[in-house]
């Protein structure tokens, strides 16, 4: 037993912990606008694995205790909250998830597809037969699955009445496309495949 907790602690270096993954809110899939909060969050869990270390039955359980975000425009920063999916309303006022400040949450400052990556830091505690949790010294980053932040910018139309045709001015589609573009993932259906705007 004395071997135990150099074993435990040369284990928990090379446990095979899910690293999670970076999610956005279900309804926007990375969608943002640039200048304004994109919510973004860490899919991951407290998990308990089971070892045999010196022929001993060991439970070691690894706690998410921090996440390094990369949103690959340059800027990354340390939160020690995970984050989670926003509600729809709060207070009874709806919440704008296009512009919601929240712990994990990031403003871009130009459009485009930014690759965000994310490693989550471990801490662990281990017990034996049942007995008490015995913290493991030291800590692992594991690297989540990574997401994509998709940034646009926003063309505001002003209009004297209401939409009656969709081929009038401001009413042809959510998004205009520039040569080369492809259209947000939440509108992908809304589009044929040269970019024109299907008007449904």
């Amino acid at each position: 037993m004395a071997l135990l907790p150099g074993a435990v602690e040369e284990a928990f270096a090379t446990l095979p912990i899910a690293g999670g993954s970076v999610e956005f809110e279900p309804d926007l899939l990375g969608f943002g606008y640039r200048g304004r909060h994109t919510h973004m969050f860490a899919d991951v869990e407290t998990q308990t694995l089971n070892q045999t270390l010196l022929d001993i039955p060991v439970e070691i359980r690894v706690n998410p205790q921090s996440f390094l975000w990369d949103y690959g425009d340059g800027a990354s920063r340390v939160t020690y909250d995970p984050g989670e999916p926003m509600p729809d309303s709060w207070q009874g006022e709806a919440v704008v998830k296009t512009n919601q400040e929240t712990p994990t949450s990031h403003v871009y400052t130009e459009t485009g597809r930014f690759p965000v990556s994310l490693s989550t830091t471990f801490v662990g505690e281990y017990r034996v037969g049942g007995g008490p949790w015995i913290v493991i010294p030291g800590s692992v980053d594991v690297q989540a699955s990574p997401g994509e932040a998709d940034i646009w910018r926003v063309a505001a139309r002003n209009v004297s009445g209401s939409c009656r045709n969709t081929v009038d001015w401001g009413c042809n589609g959510p998004v205009t496309l520039e040569p080369g573009d492809t259209p947000p993932k939440i509108f992908a259906d809304q589009y044929d495949a040269n970019g024109n705007w299907l008007g449904e």
